[in-house]
């Protein structure tokens, strides 16, 4: 046996937020040291339920169910097991693979939505109350990956949403564009492509910049199946929900924008066509006859 003090040094760190919504771990257990003479871990169950074990042996009599989320100390490991206590005078063995060691905890300020992976366009997977404490399993440079339910979820860090508000003049500034449309029903692709031709893009942007944002969202306009991404020329993107229909609208950010207001005339009414004829094969991937 051996204790695993390393643990400690290869735990993943993380800067706590100004808003105090990482706390990191310590580098062992002090109160549990001060009051038993031993140095531990903490450590959280991640699967659904975790055998706690009187020997580190798969056949071992069983002590009790541990379940998701649960905390416990690490005290030694053994090959592909755990020495942990789940409390000051219950302790046995769990299989290693199934626990997290030593973690940064993330502690939600306000209900928090968590969503399926690293989008706010993504399912949303749960709505966090206040004051939940979550260990993190990993960090991106937008989102914290955490342990929630038996599974990973995705929530936003604090500093990423301050992001600079949308306006449309940014769209003059794109660099590139990229179409993905979806059956609803389905769920499956129909249409996927990248613009890059400054040319292109420029008509693209030009058509969707001259908008203006609606007083509230547009009733009839069906929206989630024409995702277009945009990227602008500092680097950073923004996502465009697209209406599939002859109204000229796009959402983002929960807000929706009618476009191509310059090319609307008494005489007759715009199609979102004109800008779908800028993605080759679009029509015919959504069973339109080119024009």
């Amino acid at each position: 046996m051996k204790r695993i003090f390393t643990l400690a040094l290869i735990a993943m760190l993380l800067c706590t937020s100004a808003h105090a919504l990482v706390v990191e771990p310590e580098e062992y257990n002090t109160a549990f040291a001060e009051k038993t003479g031993l140095y531990a871990y903490d450590g959280y169950v991640l699967c659904d339920s975790l055998t706690l074990r009187a020997k580190p042996d798969i056949n071992s009599k069983s002590l009790r169910s541990l379940s998701h989320g649960q905390k416990m100390l690490i005290s030694m490991r053994e090959g592909e097991w755990y020495h942990v206590y789940v409390s000051e005078h219950v302790e046995g063995w769990v299989k290693s693979e199934y626990v997290l060691v030593n973690p940064p905890l993330y502690v939600t300020e306000a209900e928090t939505p968590a969503y399926a992976y690293g989008s706010r366009y993504a399912p949303r997977v749960a709505l966090l109350s206040k004051n939940e404490k979550l260990p993190i399993i990993h960090t991106t440079e937008d989102y914290y990956i955490i342990s929630l339910r038996g599974a990973s979820a995705w929530v936003e860090k604090p500093e990423a949403r301050k992001v600079k508000e949308f306006t449309p003049s940014q769209l003059l500034t794109i660099t590139s564009a990229v179409l993905l449309c979806t059956d609803t029903q389905s769920g499956t692709t129909k249409y996927h492509h990248e613009v890059i031709d400054p040319a292109v893009l420029g008509e693209i942007g030009n058509l969707l910049a001259d908008a203006e944002v609606m007083d509230g969202s547009v009733a009839g306009c069906p929206f989630g199946s024409a995702l277009l991404t945009v990227t602008f020329a500092d680097g950073t993107t923004a996502l465009l929900d697209l209406a599939m229909d002859d109204c000229c609208v796009y959402r983002i950010d929960g807000r929706d924008y009618s476009y191509a207001r310059s090319q609307w005339s008494s005489e007759e009414a715009n199609t979102n066509d004109v800008l779908f004829s800028l993605f080759p094969g679009l029509k015919n991937a959504l069973g339109r006859e080119d024009q």
